[in-house]
C-alpha cells in the first residue's frame, strides 16, 4: 500500500531572484554550508539519477535553482540521506522550505529519509497545489475505508471516490494531474480482487503509454512485478526460457510473449519485455550474458525511442559490483593521516569492511574481526573504512580499542567511494581476490561464517590443510 504524506503550505520570505523557465527558490536552515542536489529519473524502470544542479545552502540557510523544463516533470531534492519529491512546470517560480531531519523517527544517520517539503503557493491549479488537495482528499478516504479494503469489500467505495474526485477537477484541464488522480486510483484498484484483465482494459490496454509520469510508471511496474518470471511457469513458458538461454533472441521472445493476452500491443510488449529481462539478470535461472545481449539488441534495434533510453539505463544499472567484477580504486587516508590506496595490496586477498562508529552492528562484528585477524592476517589484508562524518570518532574509537590494529581508512572527502561501492546501509562488507577482482560482494560478514572463505583462501596459497 502507498501512502499518501501532504505536503503542507506556508508562506514565508525568501531573496529575489532572477526569473528563469524555472526556479526554485529554497529555505534549508538546518543545512547551511552542505550541498543540496537537483534531479530526476532517465526512467522509471531503472531509476536512472540525471543531476540537475547542485547548490550548497548559504550560511543564511537559502538555495536556488534554475533551470529548463518543457514539460511536467517529477524531480527530487536531496542533502545527505534526506530527499524530498516535488512537481515543477514551465514557466513556474517555486519558494520552498526544506525541513530537518526528523531524528525522533529515524535516528539513524544512514537511513534515507523521505521529508515533506512546506510551499509557498498562491495558485490553486499550479501541479504541486492540486497534488496537495488531492492527497488530503484522498487520506480521508482511506482513513474512512482501508478496513473495507482488508475485508475486500472496497469495490463500491473506490467507485464513489473516484466519481468524486472527477467530479471535483471536472473543469480542469490538466492532463498531467488528471493521469496522476487516475494511476493513483489505479494502484489502490489492484487490491479491489477484480479480475486482472478487467484492470488491463481499464488502465493499461488501449491507453498511451506515459514513461514520463510517475503514478502511470508506478502501477505499470506493479501490475508487472516479475511477469516474465511467472510467464516461464505458464504452458508456454518453456519457449520463452528457450529463446533467452538457448539462442538468445529479441525477435524469439517477442514472437513468444505476442501469445499474451495482456502483450498484444507491440509497445506494451517491449518495455515490459525490458522490465523482465532487468529482474531475470539477477536470476541463477537465466544466463547473464544473454539477457544481457538482447537488452542491447533493444537498445540497438527498437523503433520507439523511450525504449532505445530504457534499455540503455537499464543495461548501465545492471551493478559493477558483481563478483568477478574489478573492485573500484580507492585512496584514503589512515589515522595517521597517511594515503593508502586499494592498489597499495596488488597480489593479496582484501577484506573490506564499511561501518561507523555509531553503528551497534558494526562495532559487534569488528570485534570478531580482531580474532579473525590473529589467525588469517598473514595471507588476507583487512581494511576497514569509516564513513562517520568526524574523522575524529575514528581515532578516538581507535585509541580505545588497541587490539583493532588492522588497516582503518576514513573516507574524508572521497565521499564518492560510498557511490562506488553502492553503499545503502552499514557494515557492509567485499572480499577481493590478488587481482583486484571481487570474490564476494557483498561478502559475509564475520556473524555469518565468512572464516570459511578465509580458511579456504588459507588453504589455497599455503597448500595444506588450514591456516
Amino acid at each position: 500500500m502507498k501512502y499518501f504524506i501532504p505536503i503542507s503550505i506556508i508562506c514565508f520570505m525568501l531573496p529575489a531572484i532572477v526569473a528563469q523557465n524555472i526556479t526554485i527558490s529554497g529555505y534549508a536552515p538546518g543545512y547551511k554550508g552542505r550541498e543540496i542536489t537537483l534531479f530526476s529519473y532517465a526512467d522509471y524502470i531503472s531509476y536512472t539519477e540525471i543531476p540537475v544542479s547542485v547548490q550548497t545552502v548559504s550560511d543564511s540557510g537559502f538555495f536556488n535553482f534554475s533551470f529548463q523544463s518543457d514539460d511536467i516533470k517529477r524531480v527530487i531534492l536531496r542533502s545527505g540521506k534526506q530527499k524530498a519529491n516535488m512537481y515543477v512546470e514551465p514557466m513556474r517560480d517555486y519558494k520552498v522550505f526544506f525541513p530537518s531531519r526528523d531524528t525522533m523517527r529515524f535516528p539513524n544517520p544512514n537511513i534515507e529519509q523521505s521529508v515533506d517539503l512546506t510551499f509557498a503557493v498562491t495558485d490553486t491549479t499550479e501541479i504541486n497545489a492540486l497534488v496537495i488537495d488531492y492527497n488530503e482528499h484522498f487520506e480521508n478516504f482511506w482513513a474512512e475505508n482501508y478496513q473495507y479494503f482488508v475485508q475486500k469489500k472496497s469495490r463500491t467505495r473506490l467507485d464513489s471516490f473516484e466519481l468524486q474526485m472527477q467530479t471535483r477537477y471536472a473543469a480542469l484541464n490538466k492532463p498531467y494531474f488528471k493521469s496522476y488522480i487516475n494511476y493513483n486510483i489505479a494502484e489502490l484498484d489492484l487490491n479491489t480482487f477484480q479480475s486482472k484483465f478487467e484492470l488491463a482494459k481499464k488502465y493499461i490496454i488501449g491507453k498511451p503509454v506515459l514513461y514520463d509520469n510517475f503514478e502511470y510508471m508506478n502501477f505499470f511496474n506493479k501490475f508487472f512485478n516479475r511477469y516474465l518470471q511467472q510467464y516461464t511457469s505458464s504452458a508456454n513458458g518453456p519457449a520463452l526460457i528457450e529463446q533467452i538461454n538457448s539462442r538468445p533472441s529479441f525477435e524469439g521472445c517477442m514472437n513468444v510473449l505476442a501469445e499474451d493476452k495482456y502483450l498484444k500491443n507491440d509497445t506494451i510488449r517491449e518495455l515490459v519485455l525490458i522490465k523482465g529481462l532487468s529482474e531475470l539478470y539477477y536470476s541463477s535461472d537465466f544466463k547473464r550474458e544473454n539477457v544481457l545481449y538482447i537488452l542491447e539488441r533493444i537498445a540497438a534495434t527498437t523503433k520507439i525511442t523511450a525504449h532505445q533510453v530504457v534499455a540503455s539505463d537499464v543495461i548501465r544499472s545492471f551493478s559493477k559490483l558483481q563478483p568477478g567484477a574489478s573492485a573500484p580504486e580507492f585512496s584514503l587516508l589512515d589515522k595517521t593521516g597517511k594515503p593508502v590506496a586499494l592498489s597499495d595490496f596488488k597480489d593479496k586477498y582484501v577484506y573490506i569492511t564499511f561501518w561507523a562508529t555509531w553503528c551497534t552492528s558494526c562495532l559487534q562484528e569488528l570485534k570478531l574481526i580482531t580474532n579473525l585477524k590473529k589467525k588469517y592476517g598473514g595471507k588476507i589484508i583487512f581494511v576497514s573504512i569509516n564513513v562517520d562524518d568526524d574523522p575524529a570518532l575514528m581515532k578516538k574509537f581507535l585509541a580505545k580499542n588497541p587490539k583493532c590494529d588492522w588497516v582503518f581508512l576514513h573516507y574524508g572527502s572521497q565521499k564518492e567511494v560510498k557511490d562506488k561501492y553502492e553503499i545503502k546501509s552499514v557494515p557492509s562488507y567485499f572480499l577481493v581476490n590478488p587481482m583486484g577482482n571481487f570474490i564476494q560482494s557483498p561478502a559475509l560478514r564475520p556473524t555469518q561464517s565468512i572464516e570459511s572463505s578465509f580458511w579456504e583462501i588459507s588453504k589455497k596459497k599455503s597448500g595444506n590443510k588450514g591456516p
